[in-house]
């Protein structure tokens, strides 16, 4: 545990995560249900209570609808610890000289479960249920992500990881009952996420 190691597995799995979501848009209706414009929502990466704050700080003011996510925990996930074995051995294109088939040694990466918390603050609730319907249809129970073993880890290729996204099925509606006259009305969503991701030890040995 001397050896400092990052390979940005989590941020690099939180960027496609708000990639999967990232891209909600909105319909405005009028009175006979036919859709006259579209606007996008704000998607930021902060908790619900950053973003309440901006909301309500002139300087820094967001427009709703928005998108809130934020990372709530990281744990160890022993469903997919299956032994004690130190790691891999992953074959290279074979050698033009000698037809030799060079590898490099991958230490075993420790599964991890990353817990997302996603809170929805709209204006209307027409918003929120399009919001909704957007999502909940794919997530049923999970999408699948995809990103790289970390570059650092020095293999031959960049090898592809595929993680579920697990929706929890639960989402928490809250409804304003006592505003002041000058207090804007908002409905509020909060819904999470669990993504199945790795961490990876420091990877120095390769073997030809």
């Amino acid at each position: 545990m001397k050896t400092q190691y990052y390979g940005f597995e989590i941020k690099d799995i939180m960027k496609q995560f708000v990639s999967a979501f990232n891209s909600i848009i909105i319909d405005r209706y009028n009175k006979d249900r036919v859709a006259q414009e579209q606007i996008q929502a704000n998607f930021v990466y902060a908790p619900k209570e950053r973003v309440i704050h901006d909301l309500v700080n002139k300087n820094q003011h967001l427009k709703l609808p928005v998108v809130a996510v934020s990372m709530n925990n990281v744990t160890r996930d022993n469903d997919r610890v299956f032994n004690k074995i130190p790691g891999f051995y992953i074959s290279k294109a074979p050698s033009v000289s000698a037809g030799a088939v060079n590898t490099n040694f991958l230490p075993s990466p420790i599964p991890v479960n990353i817990g997302v918390t996603m809170d929805i603050l709209t204006k209307f609730q027409t918003d929120m249920d399009q919001i909704i319907s957007n999502f909940v249809p794919y997530n049923n129970p999970y999408i699948v992500i995809s990103w790289k073993v970390p570059t650092s880890q020095n293999l031959a290729d960049n090898l592809e990881i595929r993680s579920e996204v697990l929706w929890d099925g639960n989402i928490s509606l809250s409804y304003p009952t006592d505003i002041s006259g000058t207090e804007p009305y908002r409905v509020s969503a909060t819904t999470s996420f669990t993504i199945k991701g790795w961490l990876f030890k420091k990877n120095s040995d390769s073997t030809v």
